[in-house]
Formats: structure tokens, sequence, C-alpha cells
């Protein structure tokens, strides 16, 4: 059994075990997160790949790697600019590899109020083209978005040296775990998703590309985020046309601006949220 379909029958198990033993007045609610009235004060940007894990490479040598750094810092000025309150990090600088669960592990130990993975897409058919945005799901939109994420979380398995087997043995736990914390989550995921859709709406608008819209996969990357928690495709590496545009540092700095004001429309929603509940507590008192 390969881990598309592990991580799919452990999600099944998992929800009919909550409704199988859950007391019947519990089965259907989850308790509010009380994330879902903080402001944001922290966000952490991860620019995919990096290091020995060069990422998607286009025909004319570009490579996935070099392009995300790039937008990822330019994402990071712009934030810092436009929120002089909010402390934004990246999971890498430079050209460094680090493993995909310890990039959500660094904005889990940030406390981080928004974490966003920035990558480019390739695909087989050479005339795809466009930008999308994921958030979290172990039931994918479409065949398609998971190809993407099993093509994305491979790189774990390559890494590691590791048969299928091993990995999926490996991983089995820590997969249930992950996905009962986020069954838990339900705020997180359903701000996840409306962060998704600022980001997507505002690249769309910004870079003129095509929209390929919302859609939801299990990255895992994005396992395990205490945060709302996003995973961003810029464009096709593997379109030729799209490798040539994703090479200007002017077009890294133009996707920056798109993406950093789906971003602030979010925070500034989430912020003016978190002062409401604050003065209505304050009113109680």
């Amino acid at each position: 059994m390969n881990r598309r379909y592990l991580k799919s029958t452990l999600y099944a198990v998992a929800v009919f075990a909550l409704l199988l033993f859950a007391p019947a007045s519990q089965a259907f609610f989850v308790e509010p997160s009380s994330e879902a009235s903080n402001p944001v004060d922290v966000i952490v940007i991860d620019p995919g790949h990096g290091g020995v894990d060069s990422g998607a490479l286009g025909r004319g040598g570009l490579t996935e790697k070099d392009v995300v750094l790039g937008v990822a810092m330019g994402l990071r000025d712009v934030l810092r600019e436009r929120l002089p309150e909010v402390k934004v990090l990246l999971t890498r600088e430079n050209d460094t590899f680090i493993p995909l669960e310890e990039r959500i592990g660094l904005a889990n130990s940030a406390h981080a109020d928004i974490f966003i993975s920035i990558h480019v897409n390739a695909a087989r058919n050479k005339k795809a083209s466009g930008v999308e945005t994921f958030f979290l799901s172990y039931l994918p939109t479409d065949a398609e978005a998971m190809e993407l994420a099993e093509a994305e979380n491979r790189v774990v398995q390559q890494k590691s040296g590791k048969s299928d087997d091993e990995v999926n043995s490996e991983v089995a736990t820590n997969d249930l775990k992950n996905i009962l914390h986020d069954l838990a989550q339900s705020v997180t995921h359903h701000e996840s998703s409306a962060l998704a859709e600022a980001i997507q709406v505002s690249m769309v608008k910004g870079t003129g590309r095509p929209d390929r819209g919302v859609k939801q996969a299990p990255f895992t990357v994005l396992e395990g985020a205490s945060m709302p928690a996003v995973l961003v495709e810029v464009g096709f590496i593997s379109n030729r046309r799209e490798e040539r545009w994703l090479k200007g540092v002017k077009v890294h700095k133009r996707i920056a601006d798109s993406i950093a004001h789906g971003i602030t429309e979010f925070a500034v929603e989430v912020n003016r949220r978190a002062a409401r509940i604050k003065s209505d507590e304050r009113a109680e008192r």
C-alpha cells in the first residue's frame, strides 16, 4: 500500500472512530480554538526545496529552489514593510536543505500565526500554466492535486534512502496523530482555506497568470500545523514560456507583492476580529 492510500485509509478510520466513540452530544461539535481570536504576530515563509534538493527543473536550466528563494526573500521584505508590527521569518535564507517535517516544526516553535510554503509547479503536460494555492486535506481535490502532493512529498523518501514499506511503517503512527490533530482543528482548517482564497485571488490579479484555483491535497510540509497554513504554486517551470517568465527578478518581486497583498488582507481581518473579541471580553467583565 503506497502512502497515498495509507493516508486516505487512516483518514477514513479516524473519522469513523470519532463518530463511533464520541458521545452523541459531542460527535458533531468541535470546541472553538482559542487561536481563532489571536492576532497575527508571526509569519513564517518557507521557500521549498534547497541544497541537494533542487525541486523541479526547467528545460532551460532554471531550478525551483532558486525561484522560490527569490520570491520568498522578496515576500519577507514586502511584509516587513507593510506589516511592521509583525515578525516575518524564513525557514531558509540560502541554498540549504531542510527536511519537510522540520519546516512546519520551525513554524510551530516560532508560534507562527501564518505559514506559507512557496513552490514552482511542473507537469507532464508542457502547456500547463498558471498559479494555484493549496491547503491541507487528506482527501485531495482531484487526481492532479494528489499527483502534485506525491511529487512534493517524495523528497522525504529520496533523502532518507528508505524503501516505500519502511517509510510507510515509520510515518503511519505520526500520520494518524496528525490526522486526528487536523480533525480537531476545524477553525484552523477553515482559516487555512480563507488564507488560500485571499492569496489566490491576489496572485491571479497581481501576476495576470491563469487561475487554477484553490485546492486541497495531503502535503507533508503542511502536516501538523498549529496555524493557518498554505502551499502556493507560483507557475509552471515545465512550460518554456512560463519558465522564461519565472527567471526575472522583477517577476519575483511581482509575485511577492501579489502574495503579500493576499496575506495582508487576511492578517488585517484576523487582527480586526481579534481586537473586537478582546473588546467584547473586556465589556463582559
